[in-house]
C-alpha cells in the first residue's frame, strides 16, 4: 500500500519513539480470507504496554483501501476493517485515550467493544482548487501583509522558527514540547519531501510568524506547529503564510491540508473561513475513571458556559 500520510512515514515513527520514549508498532490488516481491502495505522505504546497517543500527533493516522465500487460493500468493508482494528486494541494492556484520524467514519465497532467514542473536529480543504472556495478576507489580509513589507520563506533556520513558536507558546500559555534541536532532529528524519518550515520576516528582515508542516507529494499534508508574534498578528501574516503554504503543497501534488482542529470557538471561525470541509473525528476511550473524570470536566464547563452567558 502507497503510503499517502506523513504520519506513516518511518521517519515520523522514529521521531516518536525517540522524543517521546514510546514504542510504534505498524499495524497492516485485511480479511481473514481474500484481499478485497485493507487497512494500515500504527500503534503507540509507552513502557507499560499501554496504548497512547504521542504529544503533539493529532490523531492515530488510519488508510485504508478497497477494491469496491458499491456503496453498499464499500460500508461493508470500511465496517470490518474498523472491527478489526477495534479487536486489535482491546488486545493491548490497556488504553488511553485516542484520536483516530477523521477517515475512520464508522466507530461503532469500538462501542461494541465497551467503548466510548467522543467527536471532535477539523477542516480538511481539497488541493487544488482551494482559492475558489477561501473566503475573500483571507486574501485581503494576505494582501495587507505584502504591503506591510512581510516576506514568506522555507527555510532550515530552526533557531528563527523556533522563536516564533515560543513568542506565540506564551501567549497562549501552551508548550510545543518542542525544541529547536528536536525541529532540525524531525526534519532530518523526515527529509526534505516531507517536513517543511514557512517563515515570515518584516520588512525589517526580523522573524515575525512561522508554520511547520508534514506533507507527502501526492498525498496529505497537515498542520503541525504554527506561531506568530503578538505585534504581527494584526497585520495579517497568518494568513500570509497559508496562502504561501496552500500554493506550495499544491505546486507538490499534494491532495488535501488537513488544518488539524477546529474545537475552539475563535480557531474554528478562522479556519472555516478557507472554505474546507468540516471533518468529524473521534477520541475512542474505555469505560473507565479516566472516562468519568472527562465527562464530569466536560460538564463543568458546560455549567460554566451556561452560567456567563446567563449573567
Amino acid at each position: 500500500m502507497t503510503i499517502l500520510d506523513p504520519m506513516l512515514l518511518d521517519g515520523w515513527l522514529r521521531f516518536n519513539e525517540e522524543h517521546w520514549g514510546l514504542t510504534a508498532k505498524r499495524l497492516v490488516l485485511s480479511p481473514e480470507n481474500g484481499s478485497n481491502w485493507k487497512l494500515q495505522t500504527v500503534l503507540y505504546t509507552n513502557r507499560k504496554g499501554v496504548i497512547v497517543l504521542p504529544p503533539r500527533n493529532p490523531y492515530l493516522p488510519v488508510q485504508f483501501s478497497t477494491s469496491a465500487t458499491r456503496v453498499s460493500a464499500i460500508n461493508r468493508r470500511k465496517r470490518e476493517a474498523s472491527e478489526a482494528l477495534a479487536k486489535s486494541m482491546v488486545a493491548y494492556k490497556g488504553q488511553r485515550p485516542v484520536a483516530l484520524d477523521p477517515g475512520v467514519h464508522d466507530v461503532r465497532p469500538f462501542v461494541w467493544k465497551g467503548q466510548v467514542a467522543r467527536p471532535r473536529y477539523t477542516y480538511t480543504l481539497p488541493l487544488p482548487g482551494w482559492r475558489e472556495q477561501a473566503d475573500k478576507t483571507v486574501f485581503q489580509k494576505a494582501r495587507k501583509a505584502e504591503k506591510g513589507g512581510y516576506t514568506v520563506e522555507q527555510t532550515v533556520d530552526y533557531e528563527a522558527v523556533q522563536g516564533c513558536l515560543e513568542g506565540a507558546q506564551d501567549r497562549k500559555g501552551f508548550d510545543h514540547k518542542v525544541s529547536a534541536r528536536g525541529l532540525a532532529r524531525l526534519a532530518e528524519l523526515m527529509g526534505g519531501d516531507h517536513f517543511v518550515c514557512f517563515l515570515a520576516r518584516g520588512a525589517d528582515g526580523a522573524p515575525k510568524g512561522a508554520w511547520v508542516r508534514i506533507y507527502v507529494p501526492g498525498g496529505r499534508a497537515l498542520a503541525w506547529s504554527a506561531g506568530v508574534h503578538t505585534e504581527a498578528l494584526k497585520d495579517g501574516v497568518n494568513s500570509l503564510l497559508n496562502v504561501h503554504a496552500l500554493e506550495w503543497f499544491e505546486s507538490k501534488g499534494c491532495t488535501s491540508f488537513d488544518f488539524v482542529g477546529a474545537n475552539i470557538p475563535g480557531v474554528a471561525a478562522m479556519k472555516e473561513a478557507w472554505g474546507g470541509e468540516l471533518s468529524p473525528y473521534y477520541v475512542v476511550s474505555p469505560r473507565n475513571l479516566r472516562h468519568l473524570a472527562l465527562e464530569a470536566r466536560d460538564m463543568v464547563n458546560g455549567w460554566r458556559t451556561a452560567f456567563r452567558k446567563a449573567r
